[in-house]
């Protein structure tokens, strides 16, 4: 983990009055009840191959998971997670990056174990990708879930505010997007294109394609676009193995 956050937002609920007192005495808004409370966070990291496994089911719809954040001092865990949106990206000469943004029906509570590095465990690696002649200059994976607050309009015993009852999840959608040195046309025997150690199986429609010029002391690339909203796993959605 590069970075990583918790947060807690907090929305009083006010009245606004119907008259508007004269200019020569104060308005203002008045407090009508607690409000709600909302979790959520975001981390960021360096991709190895022993953490592939582990984004492969992230990348699935309506996963529950829990992330733990220790920064050598405090431990702090989230449980009952859901995703926001999930990036994988790769570039020339560098590392696998990833984001991940995420709500939690639950806040934050002290961690039970201290973090183990990366570098403990398993090196990171640089990426390599492309079939033949179809080199990749970068690629970005990015997967978006609607996910809402659900509140039950319970009465709370402190001035914190009403708490998340479960979060509702709705559609789930995954943009591939690649840069290549040249043209893809795609045949029966070149059909996919081959990213980092794994491949990515994204079985929907292209939605975009573009040339960019790099300028006098770079090089062109063309860009292309894909877009599904299958689920991971199943025989025509994402697979990242």
């Amino acid at each position: 983990m590069t970075s990583g956050s918790f947060s807690e937002s907090y929305n009083p609920s006010y009245l606004e009055m119907i008259s508007t007192p004269p200019t020569s005495t104060q308005a203002g808004r008045v407090q009508h009840a607690d409000g709600t409370i909302g979790y959520t966070g975001s981390v960021g990291f360096d991709v190895h191959a022993g953490a592939m496994g582990i984004i492969s089911s992230l990348l699935q719809r309506n996963v529950d998971f829990y992330v733990d954040m220790d920064d050598g001092t405090s431990h702090w865990r989230m449980t009952n997670c859901r995703i926001n949106t999930l990036n994988l990206a790769g570039s020339v000469g560098g590392l696998i990056t990833a984001d991940l943004s995420f709500m939690s029906a639950t806040a934050k509570v002290l961690g039970s174990s201290s973090g183990i590095f990366m570098q403990d465990t398993e090196p990171a690696g640089y990426w390599y990708s492309g079939i033949g002649s179809y080199n990749v200059m970068s690629w970005n994976f990015s997967m978006s879930q609607e996910a809402d607050f659900v509140y039950r309009n319970r009465a709370s015993s402190t001035n914190d505010g009403e708490y998340p009852g479960y979060i509702k999840i709705g559609n789930v959608t995954y943009v591939l997007t690649v840069s290549l040195f040249e043209e893809y046309a795609p045949t029966t025997t070149n059909a996919g294109i081959s990213i980092v150690t794994s491949d990515f199986t994204l079985t929907g429609r292209k939605t975009g394609k573009g040339f960019s010029y790099g300028g006098v002391t770079g090089i062109g690339s063309y860009t292309y676009t894909f877009e599904t909203s299958s689920q991971t796993g199943k025989s025509d959605g994402v697979v990242l193995s």
